[in-house]
């Protein structure tokens, strides 16, 4: 990193500026060193204007009387400006001198992006001044403030601090995946805000820490405009999430509508305050963070009353918001009530606090995604029982005539081919020797005696009364239906001991698997003839099965007709 930038031979010149003295000097890009080094009244020391700028400026340090060991001096860290070429001059007691030139991408990071360091050239001997000379610089006053140390704050290009404000991004980014789940799950838009907030978050820690310049290639200006909009941006995030958030009993319409005005505020407030500076003069903080002292004193306004209504989400807002609030009002009091002499830098202050909010605003998403999933497993299960009651025979627990008109179609497309009407023997003089509740358990034996096999290709219904129907899938259809009649009396007989007579059933089956595919086929043409079997069934003596296989279907105007093998 040498070369660049030549430096003329400099003259000790300690005797025209007082120890410890630092003096600035500027002007046109042809001055030297040479020509300003032994005329003090061409310097400003002692409180240079850092708003100076010209084509070339000279900062010159005098360290006489300086406590450390000047011998052990190797690095300068100072406040990050853009520049095209910084030479750095030590000269010694004896006049010995040493120059190392610089380019801005040929420094090296601080402890955030908002300082940079160099090393200083090797001399022999113990320096007295250094010097540093900047070339297209528009506030070399920052030279000025330069620290000079033994050792660098942080190793050069990747230190331990680095590190560690890349291991803060990983967790910032971690709780998008989550929230890209939740969205999926609830389909509200909260996660998909807190999402936008957690990468704002990243790309302002990854900004104020140096990851930025150290991963890419852009101009200064470009990282200045990311710093500045990405924090403005994840602000208005943290309230649109709050808005979307909060549960929608504890905040009413009118503070939504605040809360959306706040983060309009807010990006108008940095777009601002970024693109047009020179609008605001010296006020720039001022009014910068000023705004931010209102959005914040509207926020927990709003939170402290959503929590006062019951919320339960607000305290985790208002708690993860604090450590980053504390942060705005200390810089807010330092600019409006202080000169300004301290200078408070708040890039890991900020890392950590957005590291916390983080945190405890994902904790609040899960918290929150638990409880709207819980409320709607709840309605759902409270769905799922009212569709029971409306598609299930509340007695026996079967389908009912509902369930079947909705599931006919269904049914039949599934391969559900034949078709049985099952009607009780003689169930009128049961519950007229017996009673009716003993008629009830006479239905529940038959219902659990047709469903007693629980097999996936067997549907039965309950359709009215003592008369069930029966859907079937695959082959032996006709065989099957009659083993599931014929297990009723046996059944009744075990479990029924009161009764003095069996329990016999009437059935008609019919296979339609031929006709299957017909688009004119309808239920009601297929139980008419099924029903017209049963009859038949009745007819012939009751306690037994007619069954037929449908070949054809024509069905005529005002009625179906039907044709069996």
């Amino acid at each position: 990193m040498t070369g660049g930038l030549a430096v003329p031979a400099i003259a000790n010149s300690g005797d025209t500026f007082s120890p410890g003295s630092v003096c600035l000097a500027s002007g046109p890009e042809s001055l030297s060193f040479e020509d300003v080094a032994d005329r003090p009244a061409t310097w400003t020391c002692n409180g240079a204007a850092s708003e100076n700028s010209a084509e070339r400026s000279f900062i010159r340090i005098d360290l006489r009387g300086k406590a450390a060991d000047l011998s052990q001096i190797r690095y300068a860290e100072f406040d990050r400006i853009e520049f095209e070429t910084l030479a750095v001059t030590l000269i010694g007691a004896d006049g010995r001198q040493a120059s190392r030139s610089y380019g801005f991408h040929e420094t090296w990071l601080g402890q955030s992006s908002l300082d940079t360091m160099v090393e200083l050239p090797v001399l022999e001997g113990t320096p007295q001044i250094v010097v540093f000379t900047l070339d297209g610089a528009e506030e070399p006053g920052a030279l000025a403030e330069a620290r000079l140390a033994a050792e660098p704050s942080v190793r050069p290009t990747s230190g331990t601090i680095h590190l560690l404000a890349a291991l803060i991004c990983g967790l910032l980014l971690a709780p998008i995946l989550f929230d890209l789940g939740y969205y999926r799950v609830l389909r509200e838009p909260f996660p998909l805000w807190h999402a936008l907030f957690c990468a704002m978050a990243f790309v302002q820690t990854a900004a104020v820490s140096g990851l930025v310049p150290l991963m890419t290639s852009w101009s200064y200006t470009t990282e200045l405009y990311i710093t500045y909009l990405s924090l403005d941006v994840m602000v208005a995030a943290t309230l649109l999430f709050a808005c979307n958030f909060l549960e929608p009993e504890t905040i009413n319409r009118r503070q939504r509508q605040i809360l959306a005005a706040l983060a309009l505020l807010s990006v108008a407030n940095g777009i601002a305050t970024t693109f047009w500076p020179d609008m605001f003069g010296d006020w720039i903080n001022h009014v910068y963070f000023g705004g931010y002292m209102a959005i914040l004193a509207a926020y927990f306004a709003i939170l402290w009353q959503a929590r006062r209504s019951g919320s339960r989400m607000a305290a985790y807002l208002f708690l993860g918001f604090a450590p980053f609030g504390c942060i705005i009002v200390t810089q807010f009091t330092i600019t409006w009530f202080t000169d300004r002499s301290y200078v408070f830098d708040e890039t890991w202050p900020q890392n950590l606090a957005l590291l916390f909010e983080v945190v405890a605003t994902a904790l609040a998403v899960a918290d929150r995604f638990i409880a709207i999933k819980h409320e709607r497993d709840l309605a759902l299960d409270e769905a799922r029982n009212l569709e029971r009651l409306t598609t299930r025979d509340e007695l026996t627990g079967l389908r009912n005539r509902r369930s079947l008109d909705a599931s006919f179609e269904v049914l039949v497309a599934n391969g559900f081919h034949t078709l049985a009407v099952l009607d009780i023997d003689h169930f009128k003089p049961i519950n007229d020797l017996y009673g009716h509740p003993f008629g009830d358990s006479v239905l529940m034996c038959a219902a659990d005696a047709l469903s007693a096999e629980h097999d996936d290709d067997i549907v039965v219904f309950r359709i009215g009364g003592e008369e069930f129907l029966m859907m079937l899938r695959g082959p032996a259809g006709f065989e099957r239906a009659e083993a599931r009649r014929r297990a009723i009396a046996t059944c009744t007989a075990a479990t029924m001991g009161d009764l003095d007579r069996p329990v016999t059933a009437s059935l008609g089956v019919l296979d339609f698997s031929a006709v299957a595919g017909d688009p004119q086929l309808d239920f009601r043409t297929l139980y008419t003839r099924a029903d017209q079997l049963l009859y038949e069934a009745k007819c012939a003596g009751r306690d037994q099965m007619r069954s037929e296989t449908l070949e054809w279907f024509v069905p005529t105007e005002g009625q179906e007709a039907v044709g069996a093998a």
